[in-house]
């Protein structure tokens, strides 16, 4: 962990450890760099601790819905309702449906951010061994 503030820590992970097992680590983008996650302390960790973080069931599938399906939907329902107008109005309306999605995906995350339910937890505090 590299900072606390209150409930929530920020942890840094090195991809070659901890992306092995998660399901979501087809969708980052880490590239083998290390990335910093805020997460819920419930634990009571400090900095330097090691810890293990778990993501609750769900919030994976929930996350890549409002990102990725949410818009294209949007934008599928602006190409039905815009065939009334031609093609041009067909696509004027879908991308407005596109970009619909994408904002309020946006608005949901902003609000959801504040939530402890929806950011990951750590699990565990990993023990330290003698002399390390």
């Amino acid at each position: 962990m590299i900072d606390v503030s209150n409930s929530r820590a920020t942890v840094c992970f090195h991809p070659a450890e901890a992306c092995e097992t998660c399901e979501a680590s087809k969708l980052c983008h880490a590239a083998g760099k290390s990335q910093t996650v805020v997460v819920e302390n419930n634990m009571g960790a400090h900095i330097d601790d090691e810890v293990y973080v778990e993501q609750a069931p769900g919030i994976g599938l929930l996350s890549a819905f409002l990102v990725f399906g949410l818009p294209v939907a949007l934008a599928l329902v602006g190409l039905i309702i815009g065939a009334r107008w031609g093609q041009t109005g067909s696509l004027l309306i879908g991308v407005f449906g596109f970009g619909a999605g994408l904002v309020i995906a946006k608005l949901v995350d902003n609000k959801l951010i504040h939530k402890s339910l929806f950011l990951p937890r750590i699990a565990e505090i990993v023990e330290k061994e003698e002399g390390s």
